[in-house]
């Protein structure tokens, strides 16, 4: 999110094409720039920032990021229209820190009713597919960019819970919380945030809130009424075993035994007093099953949690491998610590950076 001290409005459309081969219909970029709105913040007295939302109904609901609207005071939302140089109030539906989603709701006339919207499409999504991103970078407003999928399958900056979409559209700041967009038309992800080199110039790689967890952050905004969207989480400090890791164990802890050939996700660290060593875990256990499943990365960890529809104080049944032997160990889930994420914005915002990956262990 970029900083700034005037906010002036201008209506402008301009469009940046990664390629020629890429094509999206000029209708479609018209309906999505119509459901893309600016969203201007304040906090406190003199601080004052800008990013983008997408409209997701016809009675006004807009998704952005949450690092967006992190404690801001006030939230005016101004719609892409030369004729209505207006901007309308939005107060907070629900948040999802997390996910790094907000929820917003706008107050307009009834007479502005129904609203230019858009869907999300939360299952289909190609390598190479084209894709366009809209939104506000450096403060040029309504700008679109043209791109294709590189990945479907990267995990969030925030958490391995989150999934994202790698895509080659251009983005800066500015473009946080704004669509990017199919040939359809509709919703695949969420821009938040950006790779950048040292000399902050166009890497070629961003990354976009994947329409799955889109969907899945939306319902829990929308019908948990309290508190922000709350994530299964297991505690465990956990990394990905490998042949590198497994000869840095035995370096640094001699007679320790480790699985050699075997993936899997290896614990590092137990607090004494933490979640996962009352609940039965201890450093250098091997996680390769959970209730069945065999996980041998973080992402198969966050498909059978997420997918299973896995809930915080349910019980699962662990395989791990505990020098040398196989053992099942029943888990109680919990969530992720809400405040950490906080922390992390508070910093974030403090140090006008887009978000990275926080300080919060892997859950």
């Amino acid at each position: 999110m970029r900083i700034i001290a005037l906010f002036v409005i201008s209506f402008m459309l301009i469009v940046n094409f990664a390629s020629a081969d890429e094509t999206i219909s000029t209708e479609i970029a018209a309906k999505a720039v119509n459901a893309t709105v600016l969203i201007a913040v304040e906090k406190g007295e003199e601080s004052s920032g800008f990013g983008s939302g997408v409209i997701v109904s016809p009675s006004g609901l807009v998704l952005t990021n949450y690092h967006v609207i992190h404690r801001a005071d006030k939230i005016k939302v101004f719609f892409y229209n030369p004729e209505d140089n207006n901007y309308y109030i939005a107060s907070v539906i629900g948040i999802d820190p997390v996910a790094d989603l907000a929820l917003l709701q706008m107050k307009v006339d009834e007479d502005m009713l129904p609203l230019d919207f858009l869907l999300i499409e939360s299952e289909d999504w190609t390598v190479a597919e084209p894709v366009m991103a809209i939104g506000h970078p450096m403060g040029i407003q309504w700008t679109v960019s043209l791109g294709h999928i590189a990945s479907t399958v990267r995990t969030g900056r925030v958490t391995p819970y989150v999934s994202t979409l790698q895509h080659s559209a251009e983005i800066h700041q500015g473009n946080s919380g704004g669509p990017l967009i199919n040939a359809a038309g509709d919703v695949v992800g969420i821009n938040t945030y950006l790779l950048m080199p040292e000399k902050k110039q166009w890497s070629g790689i961003a990354y976009a809130i994947r329409g799955d967890i889109i969907e899945y952050s939306l319902d829990k905004m929308l019908t948990e009424q309290e508190g922000p969207v709350k994530y299964p989480a297991f505690r465990l400090n956990i990394r990905g075993l490998n042949e590198h890791g497994v000869e840095w164990i035995k370096e640094n802890h001699p007679g320790q035994i480790v699985p050699e050939n075997i993936f899997g996700m290896i614990v590092l660290e137990v607090d004494d007093e933490g979640w996962a060593a009352k609940h039965g875990i201890k450093v250098f256990d091997v996680l390769v099953a959970i209730d069945g499943e065999p996980v041998n990365n973080m992402l198969d960890v966050k498909n059978v949690v997420m997918e299973g529809d896995y809930k915080a104080g349910q019980k699962v049944h662990l395989l791990i491998i505990r020098r040398g032997h196989f053992r099942k160990i029943e888990y109680e889930l919990t969530h992720i610590d809400f405040e950490n994420y906080l922390e992390f914005y508070d910093t974030s915002m403090r140090e006008r950076e887009m978000p990275s990956r926080p300080p919060p262990t892997a859950e």
